[in-house]
């Protein structure tokens, strides 16, 4: 199954996210499930909060759920809001490779 984690920033946890970083990439990177596509959102000229979006292939979305509980940004809650979700993808030229 596909699956979707969007999350948006904590603007107030900002210093945390700089001191997270590293370890942060590093989780996402060592993942035991297998990531598709991972990153943050352009900045934004608004001034919105920042947001990423990971998208992976797992068995289960519980599988996704626990390995998403793992991420360090999500332990010190550098993610003002975490959503995870089962994803359809029907439509786009990366969908043949899937």
């Amino acid at each position: 199954m596909i699956v979707a984690r969007y999350a948006v920033s904590d603007p107030g946890k900002s210093a945390e996210r700089s001191r997270l970083i590293e370890e942060h990439k590093a989780y996402l990177r060592g993942a035991p499930i297998r990531i598709l596509l991972s990153g943050p959102s352009a900045p934004s000229a608004e001034g919105r909060d920042s947001t990423a979006l990971v998208i992976a292939e797992v068995e289960t979305l519980a599988e996704f759920e626990a390995f998403s509980a793992g991420d360090p940004f999500v332990r010190c809650g550098v993610y003002g809001s975490v959503d995870v979700f089962e994803w359809r993808p029907t439509f786009g030229v990366l969908l043949e490779s899937l």
